[in-house]
């Protein structure tokens, strides 16, 4: 089997790559910030209240992914997935831009956080159409090479991350807290919408997917067709993204603002600690990648459930001793790694081509909503209300660990070219 990307290959990965990689930046990084200027837009005596407040923001951004992937799967199964990997960076980048420029609660009042709002909106409606539909572009333009090809992509939309931690840590070495709070935070939504705008430029040189040009059936209405033919496979692939969806919010996103607010650990630590994690994350992500060549995904998939039950208690047990700190860090990055690489491949398999990108969009969108942006409130909330700061989030995790079993267990029992294939073409 071949572990190399031939020229043009290696083209639509790296443009693939680097689109999700800017779009995923400009989504991310609201929970990254957000912590710095959640006072501004949501004035109150409570710090926890605030958190929640801003992340109330942040879960609506999650909540608008299902109606954007609804949006977006429509007109990608209907007109083509190039289209909506053009559209959804534009909106990105305006979104971020917005956020960007926006006058706080002290310049225009109730009208900041409304506007807040509506920009993560869009946000989350870009982002919805985004990802799944890179994820089927990939899958429906390399067909022999998928855990390679995947492993580069993921890494490198994960490389948004990575992206966001770097200005993070950036930031915080030339600016002081205060700094960062009054202003600086603004720096990485006009960075990241102006590389999105950039972006829109590059996306234009892909071109139209060989399996989408091949339908000769397209169903009029592909999403009252999916749950018509595939609502069981919606439901497991809805449970089986649960894991990627908890680890990547809970363990990478949200992480410093619960280092920061949970754990009163400064931000310079937090920062500089968070910038290993996701380097060893992306790395991870790749070499994960050249293991699914070989691989089945849904091997892959049930052996990143089982190190996650065992390691994650292991992890915040680690965190609970500041020397520690990093090794639990850096383990819950490879198990997110695992898991970031190895489950939209796996979302792929579970449809066929003419309606691929409505189901792997509406699982993957579904899921991201309730398992990822429900996390911080969430815990947020038990924690404010006396339960152990370690204990929540390892609870947390464990149960969505359960569910994405129980969904992956299903999907491969019902699907058989999940049970035939590694990384080799779908079935239509």
């Amino acid at each position: 089997m071949q572990t190399t990307l031939n020229r043009e290959e290696k083209k639509i990965v790296s443009l693939a790559a680097l689109g999700g990689m800017l779009e995923f930046y400009d989504f991310i990084i609201y929970g990254i910030f957000s912590v710095y200027f959640a006072h501004q837009f949501f004035p109150s005596s409570n710090e926890y209240l605030s958190i929640i407040q801003s992340y109330g923001v942040f879960v609506l951004g999650y909540l608008a992914r299902p109606i954007g992937g609804i949006i977006f799967s429509h007109i990608g199964d209907e007109y083509g997935r190039k289209k909506v990997l053009i559209i959804t960076v534009t909106l990105m980048g305006i979104a971020s831009l917005g956020i960007g420029l926006l006058p706080t609660y002290s310049h225009i009042n109730i009208a900041a956080p409304i506007l807040l709002l509506l920009l993560r909106l869009l946000q989350g409606l870009a982002l919805g159409g985004e990802l799944p539909s890179t994820y089927v572009y990939i899958s429906e333009t390399i067909l022999t090479k998928q855990g390679l090809s995947f492993g580069i992509v993921m890494a490198g939309v994960n490389a948004g991350l990575l992206l966001g931690m770097s200005i993070n840590q950036i930031l915080n070495s030339i600016l002081t807290p205060e700094q960062i709070q009054i202003y600086g935070w603004r720096i990485p939504f006009i960075f990241g919408g102006i590389l999105c705008l950039i972006s829109y430029q590059i996306r234009k040189m892909l071109q139209e997917t060989p399996s989408f040009q091949k339908i000769h059936d397209k169903p009029s209405f592909p999403l009252f067709y999916l749950f018509k033919n595939h609502f069981l496979q919606v439901l497991a692939g809805i449970a089986s993204t649960s894991v990627m969806s908890g680890l990547v919010v809970v363990t990478v996103v949200f992480m410093p603002t619960y280092l920061r607010e949970m754990l009163h650990l400064d931000s310079k630590t937090i920062s500089n600690n968070m910038l290993i994690v996701i380097f060893i994350n992306v790395v991870s992500i790749y070499l994960i990648g050249l293991l699914a060549q070989k691989t089945k995904p849904h091997i892959i998939l049930r052996s990143v459930l089982i190190l996650s039950v065992i390691f994650i208690p292991f992890c915040y047990w680690l965190m609970k001793e500041n020397h520690y700190l990093i090794y639990g860090l850096i383990i819950l990055g490879i198990l997110e790694g695992g898991a970031a690489m190895i489950t939209p491949l796996f979302l792929t398999y579970l449809f066929p081509t003419k309606i691929r990108l409505t189901g792997v969009a509406l699982c993957y969108n579904i899921s991201q909503t309730l398992f990822g942006g429900m996390s911080p409130v969430m815990i947020t909330y038990f924690i404010k209300n006396g339960a152990n700061v370690y204990f929540t989030p390892v609870f947390y995790l464990l149960i969505i660990t359960l569910i994405c079993a129980a969904g992956v267990t299903y999907a491969v029992k019902n699907n058989s070219a999940l049970r035939r294939n590694s990384s080799h073409s779908h079935s239509n």
